[in-house]
């Protein structure tokens, strides 16, 4: 059985999903975690429920044993055969996908659990998305908020699914593009922290990618924070939504970082050290989430000292620059949750100057590779390994003259790191690149390089 995902009690949401979906013929589309939540309200709500996927397996066995006769699965199929009236599709489904087009096509309204449910909560909510750094931002403003302003529940793409979320005077929720491309509302708050293309094989490209990740902001916003060290993130916005007002973070009339200090405007708030996380784009993630703080009331610049003590108290994520000591003196690092060239950059910059070690490869979905070469050519590091799936290809566009070697396995890749990395420096696994085809996901893709680093211990 699933593990339980205790229904929401919250009113808003209940109404929300009654008002969409009551007495109507519903369609669940995908039967992950987000399929069960939509279905926990939509079972009581609808006048029927029916739930899709595309193949049979061990979740078809676990949603027939849920639900059973009350939201029957159907495996494969075309619209022709779906008399439903609504469908609510999971985000791990494309909207090419071809029942979602065909069921377009057919006049069926067609939304997400992530409408459903900003349709009763947009004021109260912080979204933050942005194709990189978008789970660090979330959590440092829930734990900002929580320390400094009382409670505020973290969910979406982050922890609790949407629609699972309990009652709370706040929202801090992450969504990914895939939430972002069926909003109709934008939340009260938005938060943009990076913009680079991602996902295209669900989107379809690279002008459909940004799209659906700015579709967030196209609904009246009540305000949008950014990362105006973005170009990209600059000019899709101003290309796309040439009146919409933004808050300016990482220049030096906003929140930000200087000579070691984090800043807003000329002001000097408190040392950078104050944060625990490495890298300058962990600084921009900070100052998003002190100007998201701002924008609820709280003057930061009057409360330095108690937002220093809450900030201090953050730590890092899982799998997101995670450092994991040996007694080789080498610093493994874990940044499995690296899945694009643009985020492994970012993890090298972040060790810039230290002895390094690159692991690199996964699944190989023919993304250009060009900014983290153009940055090696910068700034070549002790050696760089390629990993099964797109690490080869990846090395073999390496600039001339960097060290490097391919692996069969992770744990002959961390046994070559291991060969290859001078003495007190930094093994980094920054794959850029996703685990699927190999791994089930990046924890599991996390937890083999831990068991490496095990086996090849001195």
């Amino acid at each position: 059985m699933r593990k339980p995902v205790v229904p929401s009690t919250d009113a808003r949401t209940a109404a929300s999903v009654a008002e969409a979906l009551g007495g109507r013929r519903v369609l669940v589309v995908g039967i992950g975690r987000e399929g069960h939540s939509i279905a926990d309200l939509a079972v009581p709500a609808a006048a029927s429920v029916t739930a899709f996927t595309d193949a049979d397996g061990p979740a078809v066995t676990q949603w027939r044993e849920e639900w059973g006769d009350r939201a029957p699965v159907v495996v494969g199929g075309s619209a022709d055969e779906l008399d439903v009236d609504v469908a609510v599709v999971s985000p791990g489904v494309s909207k090419n996908h071809p029942l979602v087009r065909a069921l377009r096509s057919a006049g069926v309204a067609v939304t997400s659990g992530t409408s459903l449910w900003m349709a009763g909560h947009a004021a109260h909510t912080i979204a933050v998305t942005g194709s990189k750094g978008k789970s660090t931002t979330s959590s440092i403003i829930q734990h900002l908020f929580s320390a400094l302003r009382g409670e505020a529940v973290l969910g979406g793409n982050i922890g609790i699914p949407l629609l699972s979320l309990p009652e709370a005077p706040r929202y801090v929720v992450e969504l990914s593009s895939y939430q972002c491309s069926g909003l109709t509302v934008s939340p009260g708050t938005v938060v943009l922290t990076s913009l680079f293309p991602e996902h295209l094989d669900w989107h379809g490209s690279e002008g459909d990618y940004f799209s659906d990740k700015l579709n967030i902001v196209a609904h009246g916003p009540e305000r949008v924070i950014v990362n105006a060290l973005d170009p990209r993130l600059m000019a899709e916005l101003a290309a796309r939504f040439p009146r919409l007002e933004v808050e300016r973070v990482g220049g030096p009339d906003g929140f930000h970082v200087a000579d070691g200090w984090f800043m807003h405007g000329p002001a000097r708030l408190f040392p950078r050290t104050t944060l625990a996380l490495r890298g300058e784009h962990n600084g921009v993630n900070a100052c998003l989430a002190l100007a998201a703080i701002q924008s609820d009331g709280y003057q930061i610049a009057e409360h330095a000292a108690e937002v220093a003590e809450a900030l201090a108290s953050f730590h890092a994520l899982e799998h997101r620059l995670e450092e994991i000591p040996d007694a080789s003196g080498l610093t493994f690092v874990d940044d499995s949750l690296s899945t694009s060239p643009y985020a492994a950059v970012e993890a090298l910059r972040a060790y810039e100057g230290a002895p390094l070690a690159l692991l690199v490869g996964g699944q190989d979905r023919g993304v250009d590779y060009a900014p983290l070469g153009d940055y090696l050519a910068e700034h070549p590091i002790a050696a760089v390994i390629g990993l099964p799936g797109s690490g080869a290809h990846i090395v073999e566009a390496l600039p001339a003259g960097q060290p490097h070697a391919v692996a069969a396995s992770m744990a002959d890749a961390v046994a070559a790191a291991r060969r290859m990395t001078p003495a007190g420096g930094c093994v980094l696994l920054s794959p850029a690149a996703p685990s699927y085809g190999l791994y089930n996901n990046y924890a599991e893709r996390a937890a083999d390089f831990r068991a490496a680093i095990a086996a090849t211990a001195p």
